[in-house]
């Protein structure tokens, strides 16, 4: 079994944290497990994290403080593991 260290997801800058692992739990308690895909346009606007292969916002980044979980998730954990491959 593997065991990969968690990123402070919440005070990383945003495009950090591109193709870094993630899992997450959403509001209703499914668990996804994939990779962060940062995109500097987001449907908001600015900048965002999205779950790379279902394209769903995972984390906001906010201007002037931390970055903030998507209302559809519950929780997160950012793994310092990155995908390798697949740009």
């Amino acid at each position: 079994m593997n065991v990969s260290e968690s990123i402070d997801w919440e005070h990383t800058p945003i495009d950090m944290l591109h193709r870094h692992r993630f899992i997450a739990r959403t509001q209703e308690g499914q668990t996804l497990d994939g990779w962060l895909c940062y995109e500097s346009r987001s449907p908001h606007g600015g900048s965002s994290l999205f779950d790379w292969d279902h394209m769903t916002e995972v984390i906001i980044p906010r201007r002037y403080g931390l970055n903030v979980l998507h209302p559809f998730f519950r929780s997160v954990n950012v793994l310092k593991e990155i995908r390798v491959g697949r740009q």
